[in-house]
C-alpha cells in the first residue's frame, strides 16, 4: 500500500510541477532569464519535499507561490522601466577595439571570446563591427558590411580554402609557439603594433594573424565613445 501511495505523490508532483513550467514559460536553457532559472531550482526543491516529508499540500502551495513570483516579475520586465531587471547587454567589442573591461565584467577571457566567434562563423575579428553578449547569455555578432556571410555559388566563383587564424598575442605576452610560424622579427612585429597606434607589446591585448596572413591588433586602450543598448 504505501508504494502505491508514494508512487500517487509522484504522480501529483510531477503534474503541478508539469503544469507550473508550462505557466512560466516555454524556454531553451539558453533563453532563459536569471530569474526563470532561479525559479526552476526552488521548484525542483519544493516538488521533491513530499516525496521525503509526505506533505503534499504544503508543497502545493509552495509551488503556485514560486510561479506567482515568477510571473510577476515577468510582468515586470516587460514595463519599459524594468526592461534590464535581469541584467543588460553589454559590448565585447565594437568599433575595431575588445574591451577588455567589459570582458572582465561579464567573466570571459579572450580564448573563450575567439572561440564564441569561431562557432559562429567568424575566424577574423576585423571582420565584426559589433559583438554583444545578451541577457540570455548568448553571443551576438554584427559583421562589416562588406563581412557579411556570402554563399560562393550564389557569385559563380571557386572559394579558396579556409585557413584558421591565430594569435601571437594575448595579454602583452608573446605566444611563442605561434611566433615561431611566422618568421618574423621583433622589429617586424614593433613596426606592425605601431601602424595600429601601439607603443609596446604590453598595450596589446591580443594581436593574431588572420586567415588572410594579415597582422590583427587589438590595444588596452578604450577610448572610445559608444550608446548605450538595451
Amino acid at each position: 500500500m504505501e508504494i502505491i501511495i508514494y508512487i500517487l505523490r509522484c504522480l501529483i508532483m510531477f503534474i503541478i510541477t508539469w503544469s507550473a513550467m508550462r505557466i512560466i514559460g516555454k524556454k531553451s536553457i539558453a533563453e532563459m532569464t536569471s530569474y526563470d532559472l532561479a525559479a526552476i531550482f526552488i521548484l525542483g526543491n519544493i516538488a521533491a519535499e513530499p516525496l521525503v516529508y509526505k506533505v503534499t499540500s504544503k508543497a502545493t502551495i509552495g509551488v503556485s507561490t514560486i510561479v506567482i513570483i515568477t510571473l510577476i516579475v515577468g510582468y515586470l520586465s516587460l514595463n519599459k522601466y524594468f526592461y534590464n531587471l535581469d541584467s543588460k547587454p553589454v559590448l565585447l567589442l565594437a568599433k575595431g577595439k575588445i574591451l577588455e573591461s567589459n570582458l572582465k565584467k561579464v567573466r570571459m577571457n579572450i580564448s573563450l571570446l575567439k572561440s564564441e566567434l569561431r562557432s559562429q562563423g567568424y575566424q577574423n575579428l576585423s571582420d565584426i563591427e559589433i559583438v554583444i553578449i545578451e541577457p540570455s547569455g548568448k553571443i551576438s555578432v554584427i559583421p562589416k558590411s562588406d563581412a557579411r556571410p556570402v554563399q560562393p555559388k550564389e557569385l559563380g566563383i571557386t572559394s579558396r580554402p579556409v585557413k584558421i587564424s591565430f594569435p601571437v598575442v594575448i595579454d602583452g605576452e608573446l605566444i611563442e609557439n605561434n611566433w615561431s610560424r611566422l618568421k618574423k622579427d621583433q622589429e617586424w612585429l614593433k613596426n606592425q603594433l605601431m601602424a595600429f597606434g601601439v607603443n609596446k607589446i604590453d598595450e596589446v591585448l591580443l594581436a593574431e594573424v588572420d586567415s588572410t596572413g594579415q597582422l590583427q591588433v587589438f590595444s588596452k586602450k578604450e577610448n572610445i565613445n559608444l550608446p548605450d543598448i538595451i
